[in-house]
């Protein structure tokens, strides 16, 4: 199933609004790092990368559910693009 999800192509790109540094921080969630991770490699703030990945979750739709893990959807979304 995960195979199809990313070979299927969709018609908007849920990721156009996000800015390049936003999509940088996704993409390094996608390669598995975790915000620790993210902070050393763009030598940033642990404050800096919670404030573009909340900006992710919420520009993807993604919000708060007690049965849904917001970072795994967010780098589906990334994968699907």
């Amino acid at each position: 199933m995960i195979g199809q999800l990313v070979g299927r192509r969709r018609e908007s790109d849920p990721l156009a609004e996000l800015t390049p540094r936003e999509r940088e921080v996704l993409e390094l969630m996608a390669q598995g790092l975790s915000n620790r991770g993210i902070c050393d490699k763009l030598v940033v703030s642990p404050k800096t990368v919670e404030t573009h990945v909340n900006s992710i979750f919420l520009k993807l739709g993604l919000m708060p559910a007690p049965d849904e893990h917001r970072r795994v959807l967010a780098v589906l979304a990334y994968l699907r693009s």
